[in-house]
C-alpha cells in the first residue's frame, strides 16, 4: 500500500476516500450487490448498497475539476462463485488520468508494476511483474487460439464461431455471453504465465462504458491485464458523450431490475459527459499481491478471508 501511494503520489494523483454504501450503484449489470438498509426513527428505511466499485464517484469528482484522482478501499461483489481468486469484500484500487487514454495508461500501469517488483526484490513473483509485458489484441488471440477472424466479433456472426468451436449455446445467452466463454474457454488458458500480459482492443458487442476506437469501429478502447493468467485490472478510456452514457444507462437499467437484488443505475453518470478527457484502472490488489508473493489462493493474502 505505501508503495502503490507513494507511486501516485510523486505522479501528482489526489487519493480520495469514496464511500463504501451508496444509494444507487454503477451500472454493470453483471454484478449482483450487498443490500442494506439507513433505518430511521421518523422515517421508513432507505436502501442502501455496498459498493462494488467506487467509480460512480470518482467520475462525480473528475466532472468537477479534482484531476487526476485514485483511490485503494474496499469493494463488494456479491453471488459470484467460491475459488482460489475471488472474495466477497477485497481491495480495489482505482485510478483515473486527465488527458490521458488506455495506451498511456497501460505505460503508467507497467510503470506501477516494475515499482512494485523494484520495492520487493525478494518476493517470489517479482521477476513476474519486472518482466517486459505482452501486449496482444483479442482479434490476433482468438485468431491464433481458434480461426476467429476479427468480423465474426459482432453479434449476428459470433454465435456461428463460438458453435465452430464446440461451445454449447442456451437460448438464453447474449452475444456479450458468448464473447466471455471465447475469453474464458480460448484465450485465457493459452496466455502466457511468465510476464504481464495486456489483452487489449475488446469488441462493441460487450456494453461498457468505453469509448469506441477512431480508426477501429466495433472495438472499444480498452485493456485487461493479467498476471499468471489471472485477470488483474480493467482500463477505458472513457466514453463522454451524455447521448451514449444516457443509452447505456437505460440498457443496464432493465438488466439491474432482473438482478437478485434489484437496484437502480446511478443516472447522474450522464454529468461525466462534462469532465474533461480521461481513461481509468480499476485494479483488484488482493490479486496483483497473490502475483507478487506467487500465493494461489486469495485466502493467503487477506487477513480475515
Amino acid at each position: 500500500m505505501h508503495t502503490i501511494r507513494s507511486y501516485f503520489r510523486a505522479k501528482n494523483y489526489l487519493e480520495v476516500d469514496p464511500p463504501v454504501m451508496a444509494r444507487t450503484l454503477i451500472p454493470e449489470a453483471q454484478i449482483e450487490v450487498f443490500e442494506t438498509a439507513l433505518v430511521s426513527p421518523y422515517d421508513e428505511p432507505e436502501p442502501r448498497y455496498l459498493t462494488p466499485s467506487p467509480e460512480l464517484f470518482l467520475k462525480q469528482l473528475l466532472a468537477n475539476d479534482f484531476g487526476s484522482l485514485y483511490s485503494i478501499g474496499r469493494a463488494f461483489r456479491n453471488s459470484e462463485s467460491t475459488s482460489l481468486h475471488h472474495n466477497p469484500e477485497f481491495t480495489m484500487l482505482e485510478w483515473y488520468g486527465v488527458e490521458t487514454d488506455a495506451s498511456s495508461q497501460l505505460t503508467l500501469a507497467t510503470e506501477l508494476l516494475h515499482t512494485i517488483a523494484g520495492a520487493f526484490p525478494e518476493a517470489e513473483g517479482s521477476s513476474l511483474l519486472a518482466a517486459a509485458p505482452e501486449t496482444l489484441s483479442i482479434a490476433r488471440a482468438l485468431e491464433s487460439a481458434a480461426g476467429i477472424a476479427p468480423d465474426e466479433l459482432r453479434p449476428d456472426e459470433i454465435e456461428e464461431a463460438a458453435r465452430r468451436n464446440g461451445i454449447r449455446i442456451s437460448e438464453t445467452e447474449s452475444p456479450a455471453d458468448l464473447f466471455h466463454r471465447l475469453l474464458v474457454d480460448l484465450i485465457e488458458p493459452s496466455l502466457p504465465l511468465d510476464r504481464p500480459v495486456f489483452l487489449t482492443d475488446y469488441p462493441s458487442l460487450v456494453p461498457t462504458l468505453a469509448a469506441q476506437q477512431p480508426d477501429a469501429p466495433g472495438f472499444a478502447d480498452r485493456w485487461e491485464l493479467y498476471l499468471g493468467g489471472i485477470e488483474i485490472a480493467n482500463c477505458y478510456t472513457e466514453e463522454r458523450d451524455a447521448a451514449k452514457i444516457l443509452e447505456f444507462l437505460e440498457s443496464e437499467h432493465e438488466e439491474k431490475a432482473r438482478a437478485l437484488v434489484p437496484h437502480e443505475p446511478a443516472m447522474e453518470l450522464v454529468s461525466f459527459s462534462e469532465a474533461p478527457p480521461v481513461s481509468g484502472v480499476a485494479l483488484g490488489v488482493d490479486r496483483l499481491l497473490m502475483a507478487l508473493t506467487a500465493e494461489q489462493d486469495i485466502r493467503g493474502v487477506i487477513f480475515f478471508p
